[in-house]
């Protein structure tokens, strides 16, 4: 999976098993944000690694 421009923002916190975003971050940081997390579980569950 490519890397998504949250990675980067102001907004994303990184903290070991507990990434979030910063309250008030804009709509869509939080779209992407919420899809990459989204894939990831999935991926997670049917152990698929991209």
């Amino acid at each position: 999976m490519p890397m998504p421009d949250f990675f980067t923002s102001e907004w994303f916190v990184p903290e070991v098993d507990n990434w979030h975003l910063k309250e008030g971050a804009p709509p869509e940081v939080v779209e992407e944000f919420e899809a990459y997390m989204k894939r990831l579980k999935e991926n997670e569950q049917n152990n698929i690694v991209e």
